[in-house]
Protein backbone atom coordinates (compact mmCIF):
# COMPACT_ATOMS: atom_id res chain seq x y z
CA UNK A 1 0.00 0.00 0.00
CA UNK A 2 1.61 3.59 -0.74
CA UNK A 3 2.20 6.15 1.94
CA UNK A 4 -0.19 8.86 2.32
CA UNK A 5 0.41 12.21 0.33
CA UNK A 6 -1.31 14.67 2.35
CA UNK A 7 -2.82 13.76 5.74
CA UNK A 8 -4.73 17.22 7.61
CA UNK A 9 -3.75 17.75 11.23
CA UNK A 10 -6.78 19.55 12.85
CA UNK A 11 -5.77 21.04 16.11
CA UNK A 12 -7.85 20.80 19.18
CA UNK A 13 -7.89 22.31 22.54
CA UNK A 14 -9.39 18.94 23.94
CA UNK A 15 -8.80 15.45 22.75
CA UNK A 16 -12.03 13.63 24.48
CA UNK A 17 -14.49 15.95 22.98
CA UNK A 18 -12.50 16.07 19.21
CA UNK A 19 -12.26 12.35 19.37
CA UNK A 20 -16.05 12.00 20.27
CA UNK A 21 -17.08 14.08 17.61
CA UNK A 22 -14.81 12.72 15.34
CA UNK A 23 -15.50 8.94 15.76
CA UNK A 24 -19.23 9.32 17.56
CA UNK A 25 -20.51 11.82 14.82
CA UNK A 26 -18.74 11.44 11.71
CA UNK A 27 -17.62 7.84 11.82
CA UNK A 28 -14.16 7.95 12.15
CA UNK A 29 -12.25 5.05 13.42
CA UNK A 30 -9.00 5.68 15.71
CA UNK A 31 -6.07 4.08 13.95
CA UNK A 32 -3.37 5.55 16.49
CA UNK A 33 -3.12 7.11 19.76
CA UNK A 34 -5.85 7.33 22.10
CA UNK A 35 -7.62 9.84 24.34
CA UNK A 36 -4.54 10.62 26.07
CA UNK A 37 -2.12 11.56 23.45
CA UNK A 38 -1.85 14.71 22.53
CA UNK A 39 -1.73 13.28 18.55
CA UNK A 40 -3.96 10.96 17.08
CA UNK A 41 -4.45 9.85 13.59
CA UNK A 42 -8.12 8.28 12.03
CA UNK A 43 -9.75 6.96 9.37
CA UNK A 44 -12.91 6.89 7.47
CA UNK A 45 -12.55 5.03 4.67
CA UNK A 46 -9.74 6.11 2.63
CA UNK A 47 -9.26 9.50 4.21
CA UNK A 48 -7.35 9.93 7.09
CA UNK A 49 -6.98 13.03 9.45
CA UNK A 50 -5.08 13.88 12.62
CA UNK A 51 -6.14 15.25 16.00
CA UNK A 52 -3.83 17.29 17.76
CA UNK A 53 -3.87 19.41 20.71
CA UNK A 54 -1.43 22.04 21.28
CA UNK A 55 1.70 21.21 22.87
CA UNK A 56 5.79 22.07 23.54
CA UNK A 57 6.53 19.80 20.94
CA UNK A 58 7.77 22.35 18.46
CA UNK A 59 9.60 25.43 18.27
CA UNK A 60 8.30 28.04 21.12
CA UNK A 61 7.06 30.37 18.12
CA UNK A 62 5.13 27.67 16.33
CA UNK A 63 3.57 25.97 19.78
CA UNK A 64 2.26 30.13 19.94
CA UNK A 65 1.20 30.09 16.68
CA UNK A 66 -0.60 27.01 17.01
CA UNK A 67 -2.61 28.51 20.04
CA UNK A 68 -3.77 31.64 18.67
CA UNK A 69 -5.45 30.15 15.60
CA UNK A 70 -7.37 27.41 17.49
CA UNK A 71 -10.48 30.20 17.55
CA UNK A 72 -9.60 31.01 14.26
CA UNK A 73 -12.03 30.86 11.27
CA UNK A 74 -10.27 29.06 8.21
CA UNK A 75 -11.47 29.23 4.61
CA UNK A 76 -10.16 25.47 4.20
CA UNK A 77 -12.77 22.96 3.54
CA UNK A 78 -11.55 19.35 3.88
CA UNK A 79 -13.72 17.03 0.74
CA UNK A 80 -13.95 13.26 2.08
CA UNK A 81 -15.48 10.84 0.05
CA UNK A 82 -18.19 8.85 1.34
CA UNK A 83 -20.17 5.46 -0.40
CA UNK A 84 -22.36 5.98 2.71
CA UNK A 85 -23.61 9.83 2.36
CA UNK A 86 -27.02 9.54 2.87
CA UNK A 87 -26.45 7.47 6.31
CA UNK A 88 -24.03 9.74 7.00
CA UNK A 89 -25.85 12.60 6.09
CA UNK A 90 -29.10 11.42 8.51
CA UNK A 91 -26.35 10.28 11.41
CA UNK A 92 -24.80 13.73 11.48
CA UNK A 93 -28.25 15.62 11.36
CA UNK A 94 -29.71 13.25 14.27
CA UNK A 95 -26.47 14.51 16.14
CA UNK A 96 -27.59 18.00 15.95
CA UNK A 97 -23.98 19.00 13.79
CA UNK A 98 -24.14 22.29 11.87
CA UNK A 99 -24.74 21.64 8.58
CA UNK A 100 -23.09 24.79 5.87
CA UNK A 101 -24.76 23.31 2.61
CA UNK A 102 -27.14 20.90 2.75
CA UNK A 103 -27.17 17.28 0.78
CA UNK A 104 -27.29 17.91 -3.09
CA UNK A 105 -26.44 17.12 -6.33
CA UNK A 106 -23.42 19.29 -8.05
CA UNK A 107 -22.85 19.68 -11.70
CA UNK A 108 -19.53 17.84 -11.50
CA UNK A 109 -20.79 14.95 -10.69
CA UNK A 110 -21.00 14.40 -7.15
CA UNK A 111 -23.99 14.05 -4.43
CA UNK A 112 -22.17 16.07 -1.48
CA UNK A 113 -22.84 18.13 1.80
CA UNK A 114 -20.69 20.45 4.08
CA UNK A 115 -21.01 20.50 7.57
CA UNK A 116 -18.50 22.66 10.30
CA UNK A 117 -17.12 20.40 12.83
CA UNK A 118 -16.99 20.95 16.85
CA UNK A 119 -14.22 23.56 16.16
CA UNK A 120 -15.58 25.70 13.16
CA UNK A 121 -13.56 23.51 10.17
CA UNK A 122 -15.66 22.72 7.30
CA UNK A 123 -16.05 19.48 5.97
CA UNK A 124 -17.20 18.19 2.76
CA UNK A 125 -18.23 14.63 2.45
CA UNK A 126 -19.24 13.31 -0.79
CA UNK A 127 -19.74 10.75 -3.49
CA UNK A 128 -19.66 10.15 -7.26
CA UNK A 129 -22.91 9.78 -8.76
CA UNK A 130 -21.85 10.07 -12.31
CA UNK A 131 -24.60 12.90 -13.42
CA UNK A 132 -22.02 15.29 -15.50
CA UNK A 133 -24.16 18.29 -16.44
Amino acid sequence: MPGWAVIPTIRVPDMAEGLRFYQDVLGFALDRGDVNQPNNSLTRGDARVMLETPTDLFSPGYNQAIRDRLDGKSAVTLYIEAPDLEELYERVQEAGATIVDPVADRPWGQLEFTLEDHMGNWLTFWKATNKKS
